[in-house]
């Protein structure tokens, strides 16, 4: 029996390129962004379900802040919450109570806890592979975008 070395070829061609579809497909690369909800005096014992929105593409990461705060406790004692989101990406933060999503909901302008500012666009960050990022949320008249869809609300860098 006479091997034909042209077939022999295309038989591993076709063998190593289906043994590539078989590897496993590679994750996108993380970053770890740290939230802080700060609501300032009087914020004790609320509990949120932090954002972190990617601005293009609108993926969307969850976390949940569970304030531990009872009584006389005038602010949220619950460390900031680490959330882990695709990197490259750039994005926007915001939060919603628990207790009452349609009207309390916060984000971060750079708006002090407590205070009334004129309404501001949401802050983004520029999130890069394997970094580490701060941000507080703290702006009760902040506009959210809608999750898990590209951000259609003013926001700046």
């Amino acid at each position: 029996m006479k091997t034909h070395p042209y077939l022999t070829m295309l038989f591993l061609f076709f063998w190593g390129f289906a043994g590539c579809s078989l590897l496993p497909a590679s994750k996108p690369q993380q970053a770890t962004v740290y939230v802080n909800f700060d609501l300032g005096p009087g914020g004790a014992g609320k509990s949120a379900n932090l954002y972190a929105q990617e601005v293009n593409t609108g993926k969307t990461y969850e976390g949940l802040y569970a304030s531990s705060g009872h009584g006389a406790v005038l602010r949220p004692t619950s460390a900031p919450v680490p959330i882990k989101v695709d990197a490259p990406g750039t994005y926007v933060f915001y939060a919603a109570l628990v207790e009452d999503p349609m009207d309390y909901h916060y984000g971060d302008t750079g708006c002090k806890a407590g205070t009334d500012c004129p309404p501001l666009k949401l802050l983004a960050i520029d999130v890069k592979p394997g970094g580490t990022y701060h941000v507080t949320i703290t702006d009760l008249s902040a506009v959210l975008p809608t999750p898990n869809a590209p951000v259609n609300v003013p926001w700046t860098r």
